[in-house]
């Protein structure tokens, strides 16, 4: 059986690993940071894409439009 002192050791040691309220805000604070970064970087990629689209629109267009004068 364990000592008294060996279980308060245990305890004690295992104390160190767990978060204060501090500790959580912090992260909760980061998390918040790096989700309107990424909200930031979808809407950055859904502007280069609908450009992206627009610009081979075009371009099947034009191609349409000058096959249809080479046949």
């Amino acid at each position: 059986m364990t000592s008294l002192e060996e279980r308060v050791s245990r305890l004690e040691g295992g104390a160190e690993h767990l978060a204060t309220k501090a500790d959580v805000a912090e992260v909760k604070g980061e998390i918040a940071a790096t989700k309107a970064e990424v909200k930031g970087e979808i809407a950055s990629l859904r502007s280069w894409v609908a450009g992206g689209l627009a610009v081979l629109g075009i371009v099947l267009v034009a191609l349409n439009v000058a096959l249809r004068f080479w046949a």
